[in-house]
């Protein structure tokens, strides 16, 4: 009896430690190398340019410790692109809900100021991958989906 209960006991461990080793670590990734890829990669009709942290700060309502890197343009047209990288994936939960709110305030700026720019605004890519949450605002959704998806294989 003593000797099954050894064996499921040793059975039952090396269950655990093999399923904890196939959880692997959340990828890393270089925010300001994926930012400045959206920002180049595409095209778009204005000229973006990063941000400092205060221009930032003053745009997006974020959590204290999340790092962020954005590019934006001259404000005649809608398109950025922010990466925010977050200490855990709930914080970034709660970046992404920053974000979201960021954008929603922008479409209703845009609406009244550049009414065409709100479609562009409603097409935007917002995505929440471990740690981190990537805007892009641009008129090539797809591109941005690639460039993206290629920075967390």
């Amino acid at each position: 009896m003593m000797m099954k209960k050894t064996g499921l006991l040793a059975v039952l461990t090396a269950g655990v430690l093999l399923l904890a080793g196939c959880g692997g670590e959340a990828k890393t990734i270089d925010a300001q190398a994926l930012a400045k890829s959206l920002a180049t990669e595409i095209k778009y009709d204005d000229t973006l340019k990063e941000l400092t942290a205060d221009e930032i700060s003053m745009l997006v309502d974020l959590p204290e410790d999340v790092d962020s890197v954005m590019y934006a343009g001259s404000g005649s047209t809608a398109e950025e692109v922010g990466v925010f990288t977050a200490k855990d994936s709930n914080q970034a939960k709660e970046t992404m809900e920053d974000v979201q709110k960021y954008l929603d305030d922008q479409a209703d700026s845009f609406q009244d100021y550049v009414p065409e720019e709100t479609k562009r605004i409603g097409n935007a890519v917002l995505e929440q991958k471990n740690q981190y949450v990537v805007l892009c605002v641009s008129g090539d959704s797809d591109q941005a989906k690639e460039i993206i998806e290629k920075a967390f294989k």
